[in-house]
C-alpha cells in the first residue's frame, strides 16, 4: 500500500528569513558564509542543520570516488547518468534519484553508507567538502552553464516546489536574489569564483571542467572527455550510445517513468514540477525583458570581472 508522502517542514523559528519587501523569499539557515536549505527536524534525526553540513568535512572518502560539482540547474541530474553509464560500462539508467548521492542531503553517515562503486553530487563549494576530496585526490568533475539559463531554470524549480521551499515573487524578484545571493547556495557569481580560488589553492586535485551548453553542442566528445578523464577506455560506438542514452528528452522520460521518488512531497500539487523541464539554450530569452537583461549584465559582468569565465548565451 502506497504511503502519502510527508512535507518537508523546518521547524522555521530558527532560520534565517530572505523575504524581500513584498514578502517574498526563502528560509534558510546560515553556514560558512552560505545560505542553505534547511532539513525537516526527523530528517536530521536529532542533531541540527548546522552539525549536519559540517560533519561532510568528516567523512571518509574511497580513492576511486567522483563528485560532481555543480550551482543548482547546471545539468547535475544528467552529468550523473552519463557519469554512472560511462564508470559501469553498461546502458542502464540509475533508478535513485541523484539526491540519493547527494552530499549536502545525505551528510556524513550517508556518505560513508553508499556501496561502491560512487558517484556522488555537491552544490556547495570545495572549502566544505570532505577533508579527503583533496587528502585522497578525489577526481572532481565541474559542469557549468550560462548564468541566465541557469536563472530561469532555477526560478521555474523553485516556482514549482512545496512550501516552506517553494518561490512565491515573480521573476525580477528571484533574479535580484540570484544575483544577490539571498537564497539557496548563494549567487551564482560567488559560487564560481569561490570554486576557481578553492581549486587554485589545491593544484593537485584532479578537476575537470565542463560546460552544459558543450554536452548540448557535442554530447559524444563530453562522454569521451569524462571517459578519458576518469581513465576508462570506451569505444567510440559506446560513448555514442552513452549520449543517445542521456538525450534530454530520454532523460525526461526517465525521470517521469522509472526513478524512485523520494520520500518527501518535493513538488505543489497542481503543478508539473521536474528536474527536467526544457534543458535548452537561450531559453532565457523568453523570459527576461530588455531592460531585466541589460541590467542582469550590468551586475553579472561586474562581479565576474577578470574572472576568466566565458560562456555561451544562444545555440551555435
Amino acid at each position: 500500500m502506497a504511503t502519502e508522502k510527508s512535507v518537508m517542514v523546518p521547524d522555521t523559528r530558527v532560520l534565517l528569513d530572505l523575504k524581500n519587501s513584498k514578502g517574498h523569499g526563502f528560509y534558510c539557515f546560515k553556514y560558512d558564509e552560505l545560505y542553505l536549505y534547511a532539513l525537516r527536524p526527523s530528517m536530521l534525526k536529532g542533531s541540527n542543520n548546522k552539525d549536519k553540513i559540517k560533519s561532510i568535512k568528516e567523512a571518509e572518502l574511497k580513492d576511486d570516488d567522483i563528485i560532481i560539482c555543480a550551482y543548482p540547474k547546471c545539468g547535475t541530474h544528467w552529468l550523473w547518468e552519463v557519469i554512472e553509464m560511462v564508470k559501469s560500462g553498461t546502458i542502464q539508467y540509475q533508478k535513485d534519484v541523484k539526491e540519493t548521492r547527494m552530499m549536502e542531503f545525505i551528510f556524513k553517515d550517508g556518505i560513508e553508507a553508499v556501496a561502491p562503486p560512487r558517484v556522488f553530487n555537491t552544490h556547495l563549494p570545495l572549502r566544505m567538502l570532505p577533508t579527503q576530496v583533496v587528502e585522497r585526490k578525489v577526481k572532481c568533475i565541474q559542469i557549468m552553464r550560462n548564468p541566465k539559463d541557469a536563472c530561469v531554470s532555477f526560478f521555474n524549480h523553485c516556482r514549482d516546489m512545496e512550501k516552506p521551499y517553494g518561490y512565491d515573487g515573480d521573476f525580477a524578484e528571484f533574479t535580484e536574489a540570484f544575483l544577490s545571493g539571498k537564497m539557496p547556495f548563494g549567487s551564482y557569481s560567488t559560487y564560481l569564483l569561490a570554486w576557481k580560488a578553492e581549486v587554485a589553492a589545491s593544484p593537485e586535485l584532479p578537476v575537470l571542467n565542463l560546460f552544459y551548453e558543450d554536452m548540448k553542442f557535442d554530447p559524444v566528445k563530453t562522454v569521451k572527455d569524462i571517459a578519458k578523464f576518469l581513465s576508462l577506455t570506451s569505444t567510440d560506438q559506446f560513448c555514442e550510445e552513452v549520449a543517445l542514452a542521456c538525450s534530454f528528452k530520454k532523460m525526461k522520460t526517465v525521470d517521469e517513468e522509472m526513478k524512485v521518488e523520494l520520500p518527501i512531497k518535493l513538488w505543489k500539487d497542481g503543478t508539473k514540477g521536474t528536474f527536467y523541464r526544457k534543458g535548452e539554450i537561450g531559453d532565457w530569452k523568453n523570459w527576461f525583458t530588455v531592460a531585466e537583461n541589460e541590467k542582469f549584465d550590468q551586475i553579472w559582468n561586474e562581479q565576474m570581472k577578470d574572472s576568466g569565465f566565458e560562456f555561451t548565451y544562444a545555440p551555435v
